[in-house]
């Protein structure tokens, strides 16, 4: 049987960098409240949202200033210069020269973005137009958070099955576009970003390196916890201004219900995968965890008894990439050398939905 190995990382974030210092130019925060309860110092945000934000920490009247970016764009200009594509291609073309492959290689894409470029297609099937490919196809997955775990879980099954060779894999994100950054959406607005980060896959002989297993779930019973109706049809019609105007193409979170359930599932998972393949938290080399909240990731840690030096987090730079924050930690934590071959290593996130998984690989 074979085995799907990573054989390529890649990231891409935007080059505006937004610290908590400008935040709190734009709403009623400080720097060391956010790192306090998030560890977050600083994010990627795209530069129409960083234009943006400049502008809004000058305004006399945030909120009337915000509400006239949501109803008219910035100058009234609504095209943005980056889109989530961009990033994903981006990433994506860093991991494909890491692997040595090249786009025409690759028998399929696997996409994971809260918010795409379009509302159809999705940017899997942007992403493969950006490569030049014409019938390669492109699956979109939205778990939102948990999304890049879900897409490895689909391309290992893709590839153990013999029907794919090399799949691409992405979590890419841009969602500073959809914040509102007054007092009225500070809770979600400090918390992401933008970026992207993808892996190829490749089917090897089975031996030692490769993904082992998976583990997945989702309880769609708690959605007010976290959900967004932009285009949704939880509304007639699906875009209206009436929608708009009552705050519901915007995001919602229920902060304390994501936290407690983020904690809870993140234990139960972690230990499913290690009890499913017999090991202990001190079997495993390196733990990567989705960057949401360092409180999270430390409360899990603290109850799994995890050691600091066997997880690797990047949060502190990048904020809440959603899909793309575990592939840009992978790719990170290969870079600086904390991944070496023959690691275990354990992935795993928790998103929107809630969606939540596990996937256990050896490097």
């Amino acid at each position: 049987m074979k085995r799907a190995r990573i054989v390529g990382t890649g990231m891409a974030v935007p080059e505006c960098v937004v610290d908590n210092h400008l935040l709190s130019r734009c709403m009623n925060t400080s720097d060391e409240w956010i790192v306090q309860r998030t560890g977050i110092r600083e994010r990627r945000v795209s530069p129409d949202t960083y234009r943006m934000l400049l502008r809004l920490a000058e305004a006399p009247d945030k909120v009337a200033f915000m509400d006239e970016v949501f109803a008219q764009g910035l100058d009234g200009k609504i095209d943005s210069t980056l889109t989530v594509s961009d990033l994903a291609f981006e990433a994506s073309t860093m991991a494909l020269k890491n692997a040595g492959v090249e786009p025409r290689q690759l028998d399929c894409i696997i996409d994971s973005s809260t918010v795409p470029d379009f509302a159809y297609p999705h940017t899997g099937c942007v992403l493969q137009g950006k490569f030049g490919l014409t019938s390669t196809p492109a699956i979109c997955l939205q778990q939102g958070c948990a999304g890049f775990i879900f897409g490895l879980a689909v391309a290992d099954q893709f590839i153990r099955g013999g029907i794919y060779e090399r799949v691409l894999v992405v979590g890419a994100e841009l969602l500073s576009s959809i914040f509102d950054y007054t007092d009225r959406g500070r809770d979600m607005a400090v918390l992401f970003a933008d970026g992207a980060g993808a892996v190829v896959l490749q089917a090897v002989d089975s031996g030692e390196s490769g993904l082992i297993s998976h583990h997945l779930h989702t309880d769609g019973t708690i959605l007010d916890g976290l959900s967004g109706e932009v285009w949704g049809t939880s509304t007639y019609p699906a875009i209206s201004k009436k929608k708009i105007e009552e705050g519901r193409g915007r995001p919602r979170m229920n902060g304390r219900a994501v936290f407690v359930q983020a904690v809870r599932r993140f234990r139960e998972v972690i230990g499913k995968c290690l009890g499913a393949n017999r090991l202990t938290v001190a079997d495993v080399d390196c733990f990567i965890f989705h960057q949401a909240n360092i409180r999270i990731i430390e409360a899990v840690t603290d109850a799994l008894k995890i050691p600091p030096e066997k997880t690797f987090n990047n949060v502190e730079r990048y904020g809440n990439t959603a899909a793309a924050s575990v592939p840009m930690a992978l790719h990170e934590a290969v870079l600086a050398g904390r991944i070496k071959d023959g690691d275990l290593v354990l992935l795993a996130a928790f998103g929107t939905g809630f969606s939540w998984g596990a996937s256990l690989l050896r490097w």
